[in-house]
């Protein structure tokens, strides 16, 4: 099913959902899942961090392989810019 996308329909009134990183990533009954949480400060003891989950975000496989190409070119971006840097894998000790 090859549909063409007529135009873009921007919605100011969309919720913005901002989170601290992915929670976990699933597959299951072809959609893709991936729970996103929030770092909160416990307010009645102030020390403690919690993750709350602020969000699922589900898609079909094909709008997260478009999402993955489109995050793998900003990592690429943010690289080149210097704010990322390769990690170092320790190399494993013959035993």
């Amino acid at each position: 099913m090859n549909q063409r996308v007529e135009k873009i329909i921007d919605r100011p009134d969309a919720p913005e959902i901002f989170c601290d990183g992915a929670l976990a990533i699933s597959f299951r009954q072809d959609v893709l899942r991936l729970t996103l949480y929030s770092d909160r400060i416990d307010a009645a003891e102030r020390a403690n961090i919690n993750r709350v989950v602020v969000g699922q975000l589900s898609m079909p496989p094909s709008g997260f392989v478009d999402l993955y190409n489109q995050m793998t070119a900003v990592m690429a971006r943010l690289t080149r810019a210097g704010k990322v840097h390769p990690v170092e894998q320790k190399q494993q000790q013959p035993s």
